[in-house]
């Protein structure tokens, strides 16, 4: 509002409410005499820290180069754990969006720094030692956000090494000074996620421009694709026969939260994708009533079936899904002939209504123990609730350890056994955010919202905003059973579970498993466990012996290796080819080689056509042949890309392996070359 003078006065500013821009770093800087955020001492710190990793140097004033990337880096490694640690992750949409742009930004020019290895979550420790002290929440779930960080900059790793190999033989082929191809540009950035100011920074060092008017002709050919193809999408939504149904009908009034039958009046009936005056025996229709006790399919929850009466005709309702604000219920007419304005009597299937409000419950249970179990970063990402089963997917790094499971499981079930009853109040949006009712992100809500809570506490085990049907109480859900956890994407996982009568048939049905698995191994279910680990050690010591018997000291081909030994530097030397061993052999073919050499210094260079058509080399050596002067990991990589493959290792033991078997007895003859034969 006021522009301070230096002699005490204070004018107003001649444009008001602008924001100057006067931040916290910025009053930093001013007060340590820096002229720029990047100068001061939080910063510096985090750049000093860049420096040390990437061996670059930075300047103040070059904003180009090695310097700009290092302060990328820390401006965004900063960010990045702020954002996580309140509670953000990593994805697709929105500010999750961003995150992963950041943190993908900051990989990126690690990389231009030519930082190969991971390095990231050591920025996030240094961001914690500076800050965390005034910004508490930081520290509170460290390793959480350290294991966000590790597991997003593996996979955008993954994604650099991938599209930097396809870009590597792009850039063979070019002849010297030609550009390489927007087109090439264009499907690194495409296909592989590899960013375009990568792919020029690579082109560039190798002497090649990238023709950047091709690329952004592929890019823009991509969006107006695109844009045509929402625009088709857009007019076929608008132009079917529910737009023009919801125009001239009212919405559907949904009783089904306390009715399981009512009258309705019949307001349309739709067939193959046309409004029809009437539906005769055998025919497949949607039908739209006036109002309906029918839950149409919609947050997860799946669609009421049941049937629909009225007089000279039966329908069997199969399922009810929403569209728009009316409810289109999916019809087989079993009998007579229904018209439009009949009145008809429309009711649910009682039982499986049952189960589908107890699976629905148990999501809300089971969100509410993610996020004590596993922390308040938990959202859910998704769910579908079904008579028998319950599936909910929610947001996470890695896989959940039995341990956790194990909690997350006697969590809901110490609700259930609670017996809490499930109580519903509709109130306004800002009335639920204030009891702290728990709200999907990116939902849109109106201003009248419904609110379920397990019990009457003022801080229930869950209360969310919800529109689906729900228990009574949690003693309906009689237990609840975890089947299975997954991955369905990056920072996202899956529980799939079951409650009341689906718990019961999956707990008979893995007894009876049990049971017959016990039949079979000739003991009681109680003794299973023990059968089976006696069985694996049995099995475990007849590998071992008749891995002894092909690649062990007494086997046909280590014997007769070990025959062809020469004499060479003070030790044996074998250069053999011992086709038919996988590359687990190896090693155990190595072992044979050294024990029948009892005790002499020994080395060998041994190569084999595995079974499913592969090479696999590997060069061993005791530690005096080492001495004097075999270097197993040498030997590996000078031949190995003569069987097309790649490798290396220590000098006493290395392997590779490789796809071209037709080049084995050259790449055993290099060896020999190598080591002076």
């Amino acid at each position: 509002q006021y522009d301070r003078q230096e002699d005490g006065s204070m004018p107003e500013l001649p444009h008001r409410n602008l924001d100057t821009g006067m931040g916290l770093e910025r009053m930093a800087a001013i007060l340590q005499h820096k002229s720029a955020n990047y100068d001061g001492d939080l910063m510096q710190s985090l750049i000093a820290l860049g420096e040390k990793i990437s061996g670059k140097k930075y300047v103040a004033d070059d904003y180009s180069g090695a310097s700009r990337s290092l302060r990328i880096i820390a401006d965004h490694a900063r960010a990045v754990d702020f954002m996580i640690s309140d509670g953000i992750l990593p994805g697709n949409e929105g500010r999750e969006y961003v995150l992963r742009r950041l943190l993908r930004r900051a990989v990126f020019h690690g990389r231009l720094l030519g930082i190969e290895d991971a390095f990231l979550t050591t920025f996030i420790d240094e961001v914690n030692r500076l800050m965390g002290e005034a910004y508490p929440e930081l520290l509170k779930n460290v390793a959480l956000v350290k294991g966000i960080v590790s597991a997003e900059e593996e996979r955008f790793s993954q994604t650099l090494d991938n599209g930097r190999s396809y870009l590597d033989a792009a850039i063979a082929g070019l002849a010297e000074g030609t550009e390489l191809p927007g087109e090439v540009a264009f499907k690194l950035h495409d296909t592989y996620g590899f960013p375009i100011d990568l792919t020029v920074e690579i082109s560039e060092a190798c002497g090649h421009e990238v023709d950047m008017a091709a690329f952004d002709a592929c890019m823009t050919e991509q969006k107006e694709r695109a844009r045509a193809a929402a625009n088709r999408d857009a007019w076929g939504d608008f132009n079917n026969v529910w737009t023009a149904l919801s125009d001239k009908l009212a919405a559907t009034d949904f009783r089904g939260y306390d009715e399981e039958s009512c009258e309705a009046k019949v307001l349309a009936i739709v067939s193959e994708g046309c409004e029809v005056a009437s539906a005769a025996e055998g025919s497949e229709v949607e039908v739209v009533l006036d109002a309906t006790p029918f839950y149409a399919e919609m947050g997860g929850q799946c669609g009421d079936t049941g049937v629909m009466r009225c007089d000279g005709a039966t329908l069997r309702v199969t399922d009810t899904k929403g569209k728009g604000s009316l409810y289109a219920h999916v019809c087989v007419v079993e009998q007579g002939t229904l018209e439009v304005g009949a009145t008809v009597t429309a009711t649910i299937d009682h039982g499986r209504r049952e189960l589908i409000r107890r699976n629905h419950t148990a999501t809300h249970l089971l969100d509410a123990a993610l996020k004590q179990v596993l922390g308040e970063h938990v959202s859910q990402a998704g769910s579908l609730v079904e008579p028998g089963r319950l599936r909910f997917d929610f947001t996470h790094f890695e896989a959940m350890t039995a341990d956790e499971l194990e909690r997350v499981e006697g969590l809901v079930n110490a609700e259930i056994f609670a017996a809490e009853p499930i109580v519903t109040r509709v109130m306004s949006l800002e009335d639920a955010r204030a009891t702290g009712a728990v709200a999907l992100f990116g939902e849109k809500y109106g201003d009248v919202v419904r609110v379920v809570s397990t019990g009457e506490s003022d801080a229930p085990f869950s209360r969310e905003l919800c529109g689906g049907t729900h228990a009574r109480n949690t003693a309906d859900l009689g237990f609840f059973k975890i089947i299975s956890e997954s991955s369905v994407g990056s920072n996202a996982r899956r529980i799939e579970a079951v409650t009341s009568a689906g718990a019961i048939e999956y707990v008979d049905e893995r007894l009876a498993q049990m049971s017959e698995v016990a039949a079979q191994l000739k003991c009681r279910p109680a003794d299973v466990t023990e059968r089976v680990a006696s069985l694996m050690r049995e099995l475990r010591d007849t590998q071992k012996k008749l891995e002894a018997a092909t690649t062990g000291a007494g086997s046909d081909k280590v014997a007769a290796a070990f025959k062809s030994a020469v004499d060479h530097d003070g030790y044996k030397l074998v250069v053999a080819r011992l086709d038919g061993l996988a590359g687990k052999d190896m090693r155990s073919a190595w072992d044979g080689i050294r024990d029948a050499a009892n005790g002499e210094p020994v080395a060998c260079v041994i190569a084999s056509a595995t079974p499913d058509g592969k090479v696999a080399l590997l060069a061993g050596a005791t530690d005096a042949a080492v001495a004097s002067g075999f270097a197993a990991g040498n030997v590996v990589k000078a031949i190995a890309g003569l069987v097309g493959g790649r490798g290396g290792g220590r000098p006493n033991m290395a392997q590779a392996g490789g796809s071209d078997v037709s080049g084995i007895d050259a790449a055993l003859e290099a060896a020999k070359k190598e080591l002076g034969l």
